[in-house]
């Protein structure tokens, strides 16, 4: 069974949580702490908080402030297995004299729990205070993934979605100019992506991964509320389906895509592939060709590969 393509671009939306520049305090704040100096920080946002402060400017600084104190970086570390569940960087392969491999040398990276408990408490006072900024959630939601409460995140994507009905998108993001359309639309696709990705890579699902599958597919169904031609959250309707191999229920989502537009060549080669799946061959190549027509570099590097 071919495996369905969410989708891969050459430029993503990828706000996770910026900096805000900002005047005088929280200009030394910044500086101190991309310096570590960890002594100038504490006596800085000591004096915001005794200030008042209560601009999103001091939710940013102190949620950050949170956030470098909670990502723990650790290694080298030497194994004879790869750690499940952990992300690992800089990974190097051991091996012996016969060219065998007899261990592993990486680093790893997680965010401390009760620290980011503090990052999550901050940045929701904040956005409390601060409805409309639309960084702050994505700050949120952003650590949420990286510390893998997946549940959490998806219930703040979601809330994010139903704030932007209520606002009508009327959404505060500086230092972008992007509309807010096109920030929301590529940023939930990016969020749909670390879901995914965060699937399981043995052959049978896990409870967790059909878990993670609802959340894609509670999102998507979501963001067609917003935008209901949004042919990305089709796509990511029809991949929910495919996982879970029910190609037929994929393959209605996708034809809806391409109705949206004929000529995304991601969507057509996911029929193709779906059509395959299901065993129609005839129909399969129809859609190769549509996809190689107006496919980019890549996907007719994908299709030529096969």
């Amino acid at each position: 069974m071919k495996k369905l393509i969410i989708r891969i671009v050459v430029v993503l939306y990828a706000f996770s949580f910026k900096i805000v520049e900002a005047q005088n305090v929280y200009d030394n704040f910044y500086k101190a702490l991309h310096e570590k100096d960890s002594a100038t920080v504490e006596q800085i946002l000591s004096e915001i908080r005794y200030s008042n402060d209560q601009s999103a400017e001091r939710y940013i600084a102190e949620y950050n402030y949170w956030v470098n104190k909670a990502h723990v970086s650790e290694g080298p570390i030497l194994s004879t297995e790869l750690p499940e569940g952990v992300d690992v960087s800089g990974v190097f392969t051991l091996t012996d004299s016969m060219g065998n491999i007899a261990g592993y040398m990486y680093g790893v990276e997680y965010y401390d729990s009760l620290l980011t408990d503090s990052a999550l408490l901050i940045i929701s006072e904040g956005i409390q205070r601060h409805p409309n900024r639309l960084d702050m959630r994505f700050g949120k939601i952003y650590l949420l993934g990286q510390s893998g409460r997946w549940q959490s995140y998806t219930d703040e994507i979601l809330s994010t979605l139903e704030h932007s009905e209520k606002n009508n998108n009327a959404w505060k993001y500086p230092n972008v100019t992007e509309s807010m359309d096109t920030i929301l639309i590529y940023s939930i696709l990016d969020y749909e992506k670390a879901l995914y990705s965060a699937l399981s890579k043995s052959d049978t699902l896990t409870v967790q991964d059909t878990m993670k599958i609802h959340y894609m597919r509670s999102i998507a169904q979501r963001m067609l509320r917003l935008y209901p031609h949004d042919v990305f959250s089709l796509n990511i309707m029809a991949v929910t389906y495919h996982v879970m191999g029910q190609e037929d229920s994929a393959l209605v989502w996708l034809l809806r895509a391409e109705k949206v537009n004929p000529r995304d060549a991601l969507v057509l080669l996911n029929i193709a592939d779906t059509y395959n799946s299901l065993g129609d061959r005839k129909k399969e190549k129809i859609y190769l060709k549509k996809a190689t027509k107006y496919g980019d570099k890549y996907i007719r590097d994908e299709i030529r590969n096969r």
